[in-house]
Parts: C-alpha cells; structure tokens; sequence
C-alpha cells in the first residue's frame, strides 16, 4: 500500500553564506510524526536564523550525522510518495532525490495569478490555521502541509 508522508526542513546559514539543513521532520497521513531529527552541521554554523527557523545555538549536541538521518528517511519513504511545500529545497538540501513528490507550493489551485503562497498564507486559506506565529517548527509545518494536500489528493 502507497503510503503519503510530509516532509518539511529548517535550515541554518554556513559560514560559505549557503543554506544548511539543522533540523528534518517528516509526518504520515494521520499527521503522526515519524521523524523528527536534528542534523549535524557539515560546516560552521555563521547564523542559525533561529527568529525564522528556531533552531538556536547547540542543537549540534542533540543532532546526529546526516547520513545517518538521511538513511533512515530514505527507508522510510522509498516506494511512498513524498509531499511537501518547495519540495525541492528540502531534498537539494538532503542531497537526495525521490521519484513520487507533490508540491503543495506549486500546485495551480494553491496559486494566485500564477504565483506561489507562504505556507502561513495557505495554511490560513486552506484550513483556517494560524501557523509559524513566531520561530517555525518543521513538525508543525509538515502537518499543515499534509492536512492541506490531504484536501484535495491532486
């Protein structure tokens, strides 16, 4: 049986000025969480952007190497399809790739004149959820990302 999980990352800046992915969580359709990790950072970390991504300094010391993370994510997914909000960035910021996505961000009903919303927009629009108030929570936009595809199933 296909399953649906909702993937949804935070990210912190390195010291070369690139993104960085700190923390991963992934949900299944009953908005359960069955991956909530913290990734250790594979450079120095210049800015946890903790104000947008709430990841504040010293999460290395709970977090566990990326490979390991992205092994166990991968096991989980493989044969699933995988939905998210910009997808892409998540998984270009994993280093993986996955065959079965859907991308509540790109997706036309979800746009206005062609454009893509925030997840904080949509989430309000579609449910009449108030999310990332403050720092966001990768759980939190991972459920709201599976509840708004759970809506339509394109």
């Amino acid at each position: 049986m296909v399953r649906f999980y909702a993937i949804d990352c935070e990210m912190v800046e390195n010291d070369l000025g690139k993104s960085m992915v700190a923390r991963v969580s992934l949900v299944n359709e009953a908005l359960e969480t069955v991956l909530d990790e913290y990734i250790k950072p594979t450079h120095h970390v210049a800015d946890y952007r903790t104000s947008i991504s709430g990841i504040k300094r010293g999460y290395e010391t709970e977090a566990k190497p990326k490979d390991e993370v992205v092994r166990r994510l991968k096991s989980i997914i493989n044969g699933h399809v995988l939905v998210g909000f910009d997808v892409e960035k998540d998984l270009e910021a994993l280093g993986i790739s996955h065959s079965k996505v859907k991308d509540v961000a790109t997706y036309q009903r979800y746009q206005i004149s062609g454009q893509k919303q925030s997840l904080k927009k949509l989430a309000q629009q579609e449910l009449r959820l108030s999310i990332q108030n403050g720092p966001h929570d990768s759980v939190e936009d991972a459920k709201a990302v599976m509840r708004i595809y759970n809506k339509d199933r394109f």
